[in-house]
């Protein structure tokens, strides 16, 4: 069989850190500089309700520009099984897998984009540094302050500067769901485009049956096969994660 860079099957990690606002994070840096990846039984917590609810629930959004967001959606990779340790210093070490025939009917990939590269129009706009200390000075009502204030805005309104916004009358509509932005970088940690997300729009119901696999490490494998046998599933493949990464 030849090298593969794509998977077929389609995982999705429970070890996010918590109260992440991913309309900041740009890379994969900028979501564990928000605070530290759910421990192993956190992560496997989610897992077993994940489980329970038979629901991926659409909780992310995609900041776009300053008015323009996608609709909530979840989110799967498809990766190749040796790469998923790469995933685990951002999402965690548990992880559930689907078959691919159930991840197509719902889900798509997301086009990567750098910011810059998106549609843009360029307008003139008050000079943003005066207004800036124009509303320093604003803090304090009467007087000198006040006053400087007044010719700081008036400044500005006279010296305005170009500058570029997202076009959003191109950029909008169904296809924006699947813009992820994000720059381009030789390091995995600047850049999305090693996570060959699949997104998809809503919550995603899936049968059991769906279910290819399940990850995570040794601990909590216990509590992982105690919830499948709680609900049944037999059928599927619970792989430690120390076996990944040694294998």
């Amino acid at each position: 069989m030849s090298q593969r860079y794509f998977s077929n099957i389609y995982w999705h990690f429970t070890g996010s850190p918590e109260g992440v606002d991913w309309s900041k994070a740009r890379c994969p840096k900028d979501i564990t500089e928000q605070g530290p990846v759910l421990d192993n039984e956190k992560a496997a917590e989610t897992l077993r309700l994940i489980l329970d609810s038979s629901m991926l629930k659409a909780t992310c959004t995609e900041k776009i520009s300053d008015s323009l967001e996608t609709d909530k959606f979840c989110c799967v990779t498809d990766i190749p099984f040796k790469d998923l340790p790469s995933h685990a210093p951002y999402y965690g070490k548990v992880a559930i897998g689907f078959k691919a025939e159930a991840i197509h009917s719902h889900f798509v990939p997301v086009l990567y984009i750098p910011n810059k590269n998106l549609p843009a129009v360029s307008k003139l706009v008050p000079n943003r540094q005066l207004q800036e200390m124009a509303s320093d000075f604003l803090q304090y009502s009467g007087g000198f302050q006040e006053q400087q204030a007044m010719k700081l805005l008036a400044q500005a309104a006279h010296n305005k500067e170009e500058i570029k916004e997202i076009d959003e009358q191109e950029v909008g509509g169904f296809y924006s769901n699947f813009v992820k932005i994000t720059d381009f970088d030789t390091d995995a940690e600047n850049s999305y485009y090693r996570e060959r997300e699949w997104r998809g729009i809503g919550d995603f119901n899936f049968e059991y049956t769906s279910i290819e696999a399940v990850v995570g490490p040794e601990e909590v494998l216990p509590q992982i096969r105690e919830k499948l046998d709680e609900l049944n599933i037999s059928h599927v493949n619970v792989v430690s994660w120390e076996f990944i990464e040694n294998a």
